[in-house]
C-alpha cells in the first residue's frame, strides 16, 4: 500500500497531466475559431454524409471541368479556373481536411479520395460527364475515379502528373520515407490526437496578424490554409498511404477512346548540386520519354505535349498551356462523344 507521499505525488501528476490535456484543447479549439475568423470561406460547404467538403463552381455550360490539386487545396487552381470558366463551368475543391473542407476518415488514398469527389459533385448537382484536370498527386484520384465512375468521365487533362514508376525508378532524393503497411493506421490515429490536443499548431507558424484575407494574395492565403493543422493532419496521413494510391491508381481501367492531354515539364529542377543536377538530368529523360508517354497511352486518343519553358509547375509557369489543353479536350468531348 502507498503511503500517503507517493500518493500525493501521483495525484499532482495526474491532475497536471489532465491540467494540460485540458489546455491543449482549448488551445486547439480557439485555435480553429481564429482560423474561421481570419480565412472566410471561399467557396460552399456541401454536405457528403456527415461531414462538409469546399466546392467553387463557376461558368456554365458542358461538360464541367473538375480540377484535382497537388495539395488538396482548390485554391491553387483559381486562375485556371476564371479562363476555364469563360468556355465552360469549371469547379475546384478542397479535399478532405484541407482548405475549407472537413476530415475525413482513414485511410486517405486515391480511392478514398475518388469516392469524396463523387459524392461531392453528386450533392452539389454538378452534372456529368466530366473533363477532369489533375496536377501532380492531383492526378492519382483521377485516374482512380476513372475506375471507379467511367460513365461520368468524358475527358481528362493531366499536369505533369505522379506516375506509379516513380517509387521505383525516381533517384532516391526526389522520395519521402514510407512507413511500414502495419504502421499507417497508427501514425494516422496518433496524428489526429496530436492535433486535438493542440500539439500540431504549437509547431505551426500563423499568418501576419496585421493581415485579413481581403489583404493576403492567393499564395498568403493557400500558405496559411496549409498551416491549418488540420491540413498539416490530412497532407501528412494522404502521404502515409501514398503507395496505396499508386496501387490503385495502377490497376485502374484506362479511358478507352476519351480524349486525353498528357502536360509534361521540359525543364529540369535546379538542386544547386552537381551531382544531384545530374541525377536529375537524367531521370528527366526517363520522366518525359517513358513515365509521362506512358500515361498518354492510357487513351487510344492521348496525347503528350511537353511544355520546353516550364519546369514542374507547369499550372504557374506555362498557364495558358493548361488552358488550351482544357480547351482542346472540352472541345472533343463536346464532337461526336466519346464512348469507353
Amino acid at each position: 500500500m502507498l503511503s500517503w507521499r507517493p500518493r500525493i505525488v501521483l495525484k499532482g501528476v495526474a491532475l497536471f497531466i489532465a491540467a494540460a490535456l485540458a489546455y491543449g484543447i482549448i488551445y486547439e479549439h480557439l485555435g480553429r475559431k481564429q482560423d474561421q475568423r481570419r480565412l472566410p470561406q471561399i467557396g460552399r460547404s456541401v454536405d457528403i454524409g456527415g461531414r462538409s467538403l469546399n466546392i467553387l463552381c463557376s461558368g456554365t455550360d458542358e461538360p464541367a471541368v473538375i480540377f484535382e490539386s497537388a495539395s488538396g487545396i482548390g485554391l491553387e487552381w483559381q486562375p485556371v479556373q476564371t479562363e476555364v470558366a469563360k468556355f465552360t463551368e469549371a469547379c475546384w475543391y478542397d479535399r478532405a481536411g484541407m482548405g475549407w473542407s472537413d476530415p475525413g476518415p482513414f485511410p486517405r488514398d486515391s480511392a478514398t479520395i475518388a469516392r469524396d469527389l463523387h459524392e461531392l459533385l453528386n450533392r452539389a448537382g454538378v452534372r456529368p460527364p466530366y473533363v477532369l484536370a489533375g496536377f501532380p498527386f492531383g492526378g492519382l484520384p483521377l485516374r482512380e475515379y476513372v475506375g471507379l465512375y467511367s460513365d461520368e468521365v468524358a475527358g481528362m487533362v493531366l499536369v505533369d502528373s505522379a506516375q506509379e514508376g516513380e517509387p521505383l525508378r525516381a533517384p532516391k532524393f526526389y522520395l519521402g520515407h514510407t512507413a511500414p503497411r502495419i504502421l499507417w493506421r497508427p501514425l494516422d490515429l496518433g496524428l489526429r490526437t496530436a492535433a486535438s490536443l493542440g500539439l500540431v499548431r504549437l509547431t505551426k507558424s500563423s499568418p501576419p496578424r496585421s493581415k485579413n484575407l481581403r489583404e493576403m494574395s492567393r499564395a498568403e492565403i493557400i500558405a496559411a490554409l496549409r498551416q491549418q493543422s488540420k491540413s498539416f493532419v490530412a497532407s501528412t496521413s494522404t502521404g502515409i498511404v501514398e503507395p496505396e494510391s499508386y496501387a490503385q491508381a495502377a490497376s485502374a481501367r484506362d479511358l478507352g477512346n476519351r480524349p486525353l492531354i498528357v502536360l509534361t515539364a521540359g525543364q529540369v529542377p535546379d538542386f544547386h548540386d552537381p551531382e544531384l543536377n545530374r541525377q536529375a538530368a537524367a531521370y528527366q529523360q526517363v520522366w518525359i520519354h517513358e513515365m509521362q508517354a506512358k500515361l498518354a497511352r492510357l487513351s487510344t486518343r492521348g496525347r503528350q505535349i511537353v511544355v520546353e519553358n516550364s519546369g514542374h509547375d507547369i499550372a504557374s509557369q506555362a498557364p495558358h498551356v493548361v488552358i488550351a489543353a482544357i480547351h482542346d479536350v472540352v472541345t472533343q468531348a463536346r464532337g461526336a462523344g466519346s464512348s469507353p
